[in-house]
């Protein structure tokens, strides 16, 4: 066993980040220059669904600044299909439930912002840290100039998979940060303690061998699934993408005999490679299922509906 826990791991990132020290110099870390947060709380993580809907939602962490700033703090490991999608829907869930019942309410809002850890990559242009507010467009006498929209929602993506520095390449605190994050589980010692004292609570909290019994426990269980599920990814990946190319030479070399060899291969290898990743999706779904994953977690994992889910 690794002497550090990992922070991919989901009891592993809300133990390291459901600690304000910790919380508070990774965010202020983040945000230098901008401002500083000198406290803060956490909220209920749970969202309960809004008339109409059935959906509750269950951020990573949630919590509210010092100056009323509200804060989803979030590790994602699983590349998902509309992922920006949902980093929108999760933050507009925390801006609706900021809602005040009665006639008294005048609309003002506290800003939200959503800081997401992401083990993969949703980009090509080898960015870390992609900010984004909402913006729109405004005509103006010099051109058309982006204007932001509001300031009262923001989205940060933290792209671990771009970062590579080393070690002793790591010169600001948010460096050491993704730094530690990243090799965690790889470490038998806390690199850059002796800079930062927040870096000798982090080894502490985080060493597996510290831990009482009980959550020593939870973490295996949780390590295990993560183990599981990545496992369970990339079987399906292979089952479907082997299931997929043989249909697609098969029907290939059948459209090819009837209507010219190089055409039909070709049209075989695409509606194969089609049918392949639905077979594919499929695949992952019902390990999801047997896992014991929600309907929710399998469509927002695989794309497919809750409905093609309730029939496998």
């Amino acid at each position: 066993m690794a002497k550090f826990i990992s922070p991919l791991t989901d009891v592993g990132f809300k133990r390291i980040f459901g600690d304000k020290e910790i919380m508070l110099s990774f965010l202020n870390s983040l945000f230098e220059g901008e401002f500083v947060i000198k406290d803060l709380e956490y909220l209920d993580k749970e969202k309960d669904a809004l008339p109409g809907d059935e959906r509750n939602i269950i951020y990573d962490l949630f919590c509210k600044t010092d100056t009323g700033t509200e804060f989803i703090v979030e590790m994602q490991n699983r590349s998902q299909l509309f992922f920006r999608d949902r980093i929108l829907y999760y933050m507009s869930r925390a801006i609706a439930g900021q809602g005040m019942k009665g006639d008294n309410w005048n609309y003002k809002l506290t800003p939200v912002y959503g800081v997401y850890l992401m083990n993969f990559s949703i980009s090509s242009d080898g960015h870390i840290i992609d900010d984004v507010s909402l913006y729109s467009k405004e005509q103006l006498k010099e051109g058309i100039k982006a204007k932001p929209f509001t300031d009262k929602v923001r989205a940060i993506t933290i792209d671990m998979h771009a970062f590579n520095k080393l070690e002793n390449k790591c010169d600001t605190t948010l460096d050491q940060w993704i730094y530690n994050i990243k090799n965690m589980e790889n470490m038998t010692s806390m690199p850059f303690k002796d800079k930062n004292n927040v870096f000798a609570h982090l080894e502490t909290l985080s060493d597996y061998y510290a831990m009482d019994p009980e959550d020593r426990k939870v973490y295996d269980a949780a390590l295990r699934r993560s183990r599981d599920y990545y496992a369970t990814m990339e079987s399906a990946k292979v089952e479907g993408w082997e299931i997929g190319h043989e249909k697609g030479r098969v029907e290939g070399r059948a459209e090819g005999r009837a209507e010219g060899r190089a055409e039909g291969h070709a049209e075989g290898r695409v509606e194969g490679r089609a049918e392949g990743e639905l077979i594919n999706k499929i695949a992952i779904a019902r390990n999801l299922i047997n896992m014991g994953m929600n309907a929710d977690f399998i469509s927002q994992a695989t794309g497919l509906s809750i409905e093609e889910i309730e029939k496998l």
